[in-house]
């Protein structure tokens, strides 16, 4: 939203400030790429040429112009710098610099900016603009709260996660030791229900608090015996600047398998996430919980987990989104005499959304993991 208003932006104040016919063919191409919607080749037009003409308000404002949509928040601002070291009064600059720096957390020198922009004699649809900006970096700055819920459904062909043999071999016993029905792959079809409350309480420009409580509800239609239910709790900290941020913070879960505890994890995360621009962002993650069975204590373990996310947004009328994710780790055992309880897991995730409007939303998932176990059971 903010990007499609910096445009409105743009093109009323292009319209009521006098500029400077472009200098030569290079500011022509690059203003036409821009208008094209392409600042990547803009970008790549004018950045080799910024030494020479370095200086040159038109083309400083374009380079600005197009390393801000692609994402070089730095470079944009340095070149939009100059343009109003010579071109004080240049309102396109000085709220596409406000735009630049609200990308890199300065939002407090944002605000000033924009509020010099509103100060002057502008059209009313840009005054409504640029108060959309400012009432962005005011709810930066104060504490956020976002809710959820969600209803699933669909068919799982192995809900407790066992062989498809009726039988199994076991020295002691023979080589067709006949399995009870409840230990062999049953299949069945489920609703799942999930409900969330999550906040960030921005304690200044770079720290915050964040957290959030989240509950998930899987049942089965015909077997209860497998229904799920999950809590999880989460409380932590952020520190945000510029493309950068770093999240440290605490886990807790508990699990319930047919209403009654079975199993309880504790332990922390830290995440280190770079924006590449406003739609594009990577994050390194590590994890470590402690899991501890109520009744089967032989299975507790210490899951340590590492991986690499990714996720891009689109432009489009339902606004979509794609991510992705890859890990892996080690889940070991306690007991040294059960090598077959721990594994090293490998997986992928795969998903996306689209917004239908109304504040409703789809979304669509796909999980895969390996594990390669310790021990033969």
């Amino acid at each position: 939203m903010l990007r499609s208003a910096s445009r409105v932006l743009f093109v009323v104040l292009f319209l009521c400030t006098s500029v400077a016919a472009w200098a030569d063919a290079i500011t022509d191409r690059a203003k036409l790429l821009l208008q094209r919607k392409d600042p990547d080749a803009a970008y790549k037009l004018l950045e080799p040429l910024e030494d020479k003409r370095a200086g040159d308000p038109e083309f400083d404002y374009l380079l600005g112009l197009a390393a801000l949509d692609t994402g070089h928040y730095e470079r944009a601002i340095f070149a939009l710098e100059r343009v109003l070291a010579v071109q004080p009064d240049n309102l396109q600059a000085r709220a596409e610099i406000a735009r630049a720096y609200m990308a890199t957390g300065e939002l407090a020198t944002a605000k000033r900016e924009l509020e010099a922009v509103k100060s002057r004699q502008v059209p009313d649809e840009v005054r409504r603009t640029i108060d959309q900006f400012l009432s962005a970096i005011q709810s930066a700055e104060t504490t956020q709260y976002t809710r959820y819920l969600e209803l699933g459904f669909g068919y799982d062909s192995n809900i407790n996660a066992a062989t498809a043999s009726t039988s199994i071999a076991i020295p002691s016993i023979g080589p067709n030791f006949q399995l009870a029905p409840s230990l062999v792959e049953q299949s069945d079809r489920f609703i799942g229900f999930a409900a969330g409350f999550n906040f960030t309480r921005k304690l200044n420009l770079n720290w915050a608090v964040v957290g959030g409580i989240d509950a998930f509800l899987h049942q089965n239609l015909n077997e209860s015996t497998f229904d799920t239910a999950i809590l999880d709790g989460s409380l932590g900290m952020r520190y945000a600047r510029g493309l950068e941020a770093v999240t440290v913070g605490l886990q807790g879960q508990q699990f319930m398998l047919d209403s009654d505890r079975y199993r309880t994890a504790g332990g922390g995360i830290a995440q280190w996430q770079h924006n590449f621009d406003e739609r594009r962002q990577a994050s390194v993650f590590g994890q470590y919980t402690a899991l501890r069975y109520q009744t089967q204590p032989i299975r507790n373990a210490d899951r340590s987990i590492i991986g690499l996310a990714y996720a891009q947004a689109f432009d489009g009328a339902y606004s979509p989104a794609l991510f992705t994710s890859v890990y892996g780790g080690e889940e070991a055992q306690l007991d040294d005499s059960v090598p077959q309880l721990g594994n090293k897991p490998l997986g992928a995730r795969l998903g996306g959304q689209v917004r239908l409007g109304g504040g409703w939303g789809m979304f669509a998932g796909l999980a895969y993991e390996h594990r390669e176990y310790n021990g033969v059971d």
